[in-house]
């Protein structure tokens, strides 16, 4: 028992509290809170990390995105230089098909590379919080009948 009681009678009765019990239980309940505080700093933590993961592999995928648009007007510009010097005389028409080749993979590299950023954009939401719910229900439609 946590305290020692007496009684006078039905109507009458006491209980002197164990300070002991009592501690201990209290000491027990900050254990707790103690525990509690330190799992919730750790899920908030995780959290940060994962956005942290996110936003960076993001911020990295729009750099790539850059650098390989540069890379497919280079490619452009030197496919329409091939072309020209071509049409001209001065290369042979293998030079102009691998100049054509170099854009076709630039322009591939580019396309996976906003595939990818796409992809991070999505990863980045969900690291933050979000999802998505079921289907909304479509509001019942009323027509109006002419009398």
């Amino acid at each position: 028992s946590d305290s020692v009681g007496a009684s006078f009678g039905p109507l009458l009765s006491w209980r002197w509290p164990n300070r002991r019990a009592t501690r201990a239980r209290i000491d027990a309940a900050g254990a707790n809170a103690d525990a509690t505080l330190a799992s919730f700093d750790g899920v908030v933590l995780d959290a940060l990390r994962q956005t942290e993961t996110a936003l960076s592999a993001y911020a990295q995928e729009i750099d790539r995105e850059h650098s390989l648009a540069l890379a497919r007007d280079d490619a452009a510009r030197a496919s329409g230089q091939a072309g020209q010097l071509y049409r001209f005389g001065r290369i042979g028409f293998l030079d102009v098909l691998s100049a054509e080749a170099a854009l076709a993979d630039a322009e591939s590299a580019l396309a996976a590379s906003r595939a990818q950023r796409v992809d991070r954009q999505v990863d980045l939401f969900l690291a933050l919080g979000g999802g998505w719910a079921g289907p909304a229900a479509a509001p019942e439609s009323t027509t109006l009948v002419a009398p």
